[in-house]
């Protein structure tokens, strides 16, 4: 790692991820800092109390190895479905009701409170959290088709 601790290195084992300095094997959380518009950017490593242990300005700061580790990690995590096509909605007594093709694969959902877990973050590119807490994208927005942004534009 480019950080102020170059002996520093990241490993994976059996779904865990250690941080690796001065002969200790810590186990550590990745987290971005700003986990939705500032994904590459900030990387925090948690220990078990939730407390920082090292901050990485930006993941090309590790060397290939732990970079490798770090990306599959947050993939893991941050894992967020990007809605390709929406079949059809519903508002029920204030729920909204989804059923949305994803790049990975079918999904049904319910979301309340639109104007709070309906986030623009641009002009094209908007973020649905769901009752469980799950989010999906819509990006681009504008590469939906017309029946989609119809979809949409009826629930929120």
């Amino acid at each position: 790692m480019k950080t102020e601790q170059p002996d520093c290195k990241l490993a994976s084992e059996a779904d865990r991820v250690f941080l690796c300095r001065a002969g200790e094997r810590i186990p550590v959380k990745l987290v971005w800092t700003r986990p939705i518009s500032g994904r590459g950017g900030g990387l925090c490593l948690l220990d078990k109390d939730k407390k920082e242990v090292l901050m990485v300005n930006d993941l090309d700061d590790l060397d290939a190895d732990s970079r490798r580790v770090a990306e599959e990690e947050l993939s893991r995590r941050y894992m967020l479905p990007r809605i390709t096509r929406v079949v059809r909605t519903q508002a029920h007594f204030g729920t909204r009701y989804w059923h949305v093709e994803t790049d990975r694969g079918e999904r049904r959902f319910a979301m309340k409170h639109a104007g709070k877990h309906a986030v623009w973050l641009t002009d094209n590119h908007l973020v649905l959290r769901d009752t469980l807490g799950c989010l999906y994208e819509v990006r681009p927005y504008s590469a939906l088709d017309a029946k989609s942004k119809a979809e949409i534009e009826k629930v929120i």
